[in-house]
């Protein structure tokens, strides 16, 4: 038996689909460069991509095997020359990974070769059509479908013959963003292990605390492939719920994208289609850099800057100062956020930016508001995180901190606000009303408490 396994973001060894059973017979591990996702994608995400590439090209390696590099354009000179029995692949729910997908298994069927078309990614199964809300959602379907599953051990020994095929080097995109996550997988098992024993139970009371380790900061390797999620559920599993939900989030909003393509660049709701989004360029530029004015906002986005990742808490404030209280569209947000995260997924970042403006799934409701000054009083009261990512404000304490008026004065060096939060509050609450007002639905279905 001869079996291909077409690797895409599963770049790891241990509990992998792809790898199952590789000790039998003939096993040829490849990778396509795709040259969408070169494109797409910003070069702290390649970054580590590709970092995580070269050790699985390693490891295999290490085992008697060989990863072959192809460009996306070789793949069916690769098929002829190869001639496999079966081909393994795991689904992405991604638009354009979709319609490669659907090519690559035409092709496969014209050839009369066998498909496996596995998960990875997911957790659940595809649901026939969306749920409104996150809540039934997860009880109807991913607690009804998803229990945890044995691990898949890693092989100890693979087979594969040797092709004469053109094979390209790995490419090596410069991100220094990128460089604190490098890890090997053996590291990345022993990071997440040191949370499972020190942080996982307290999680749900830590999670919210941008200044402390409460979380378990996986998801650059979940989104690489070098952790497994079913290792991540069974280790949560009966320990805390709470992780548990937010891996369920990953699935919601994935089977959200899947049945609704048209999200990338459109509202989900409807009703939200048209409204009149602000694009001004000087106020991004100024929120992009973290120079809005606001700590909390300014610390999220110099922490992207410097890291390539923000806390979820602050994820969650820095696009809701930018939608509610700047007015401005939430695609323009959404592209900064994805070519700049270590983590960046899109169906997560679609989901959580369409969530903050209030137009998509599961959404806050227009009036329900994040005041930023707020949010940092209760999840960084002593602002640890204020004062490591903005300097500047080192000399201001948490309360003069929320004294915008006086906050300029104190510290001279850091802007004046773009916008307060209640100016922000009011002008939002104006044009969303008459926006909805106009379309005869001040009622909206989720407008609820």
């Amino acid at each position: 038996m001869r079996t291909v396994a077409i690797f895409r973001r599963e770049l790891r060894l241990y509990d992998n689909p792809l790898l199952q059973d590789a000790e039998r017979g003939e096993f040829i591990p490849v990778l396509f460069l795709d040259d969408h996702n070169q494109q797409e994608h910003g070069d702290t995400l390649r970054a580590l991509f590709f970092h995580a590439l070269r050790q699985l090209q390693s490891s295999i390696e290490a085992v008697g095997g060989r990863l072959y590099i192809l460009p996306s354009t070789e793949q069916e000179r690769f098929f002829d020359t190869v001639r496999p029995d079966v081909v393994r692949l795991c689904e992405d729910v991604e638009p354009h990974s979709r319609q490669r997908d659907k090519q690559l298994i035409d092709l496969l069927n014209s050839k009369g070769i066998r498909v496996h078309v596995l998960r990875d990614s997911l957790l659940s199964p595809l649901p026939d059509g969306t749920y409104p809300s996150f809540t039934q959602f997860y009880k109807k379907h991913f607690l009804e479908n998803v229990r945890p599953l044995s691990p898949i051990p890693a092989p100890k020994a693979i087979n594969t013959p040797s092709f004469e095929l053109p094979t390209v080097p790995i490419p090596e995109p410069e991100s220094e963003a990128a460089q604190s996550w490098f890890a090997t997988e053996e590291e990345v098992q022993r990071r997440w292990q040191a949370f499972v024993r020190a942080g996982l139970a307290q999680y749900e009371q830590r999670r919210n605390l941008p200044s402390q380790p409460g979380t378990s900061r996986m998801s650059p390797y979940v989104r690489c492939g070098m952790i497994s999620l079913r290792q991540m559920l069974r280790d949560a599993w009966g320990v805390s719920e709470q992780f548990v939900k937010e891996l369920a989030w990953r699935d919601f909003y994935s089977h959200i994208l899947y049945h609704h393509p048209e999200t990338v660049n459109m509202e989900l709701r409807p009703e939200w289609r048209g409204f009149p989004w602000r694009h001004d360029e000087e106020q991004f530029e100024r929120w992009a850099r973290g120079c809005t004015g606001i700590p909390l906002v300014d610390a999220g986005m110099r922490q992207l800057l410097c890291e390539g990742w923000i806390h979820n808490r602050t994820r969650m404030v820095v696009a809701n100062y930018l939608t509610k209280h700047l007015l401005i569209d939430w695609r323009w947000g959404e592209r900064w956020l994805y070519l700049h995260l270590v983590d960046a997924d899109l169906a997560m970042n679609v989901g959580n930016w369409q969530w903050a403006a209030g137009c998509g799934a599961d959404a806050q409701p227009y009036y329900r508001i994040f005041n930023p000054l707020l949010q940092a009083q209760k999840f960084d009261p002593q602002a640890e995180y204020i004062h490591r990512y903005v300097p500047e404000l080192q000399q201001a304490g948490a309360e003069q901190l929320g004294d915008l008026e006086n906050l300029h004065r104190l510290c001279p060096d850091y802007p004046s606000p773009l916008v307060t939060p209640d100016e922000g509050r009011k002008r939002f609450l104006q044009v969303a009303r008459q926006f909805f007002g106009e379309r005869a639905q001040e009622n909206l279905p989720f407008d609820r408490e």
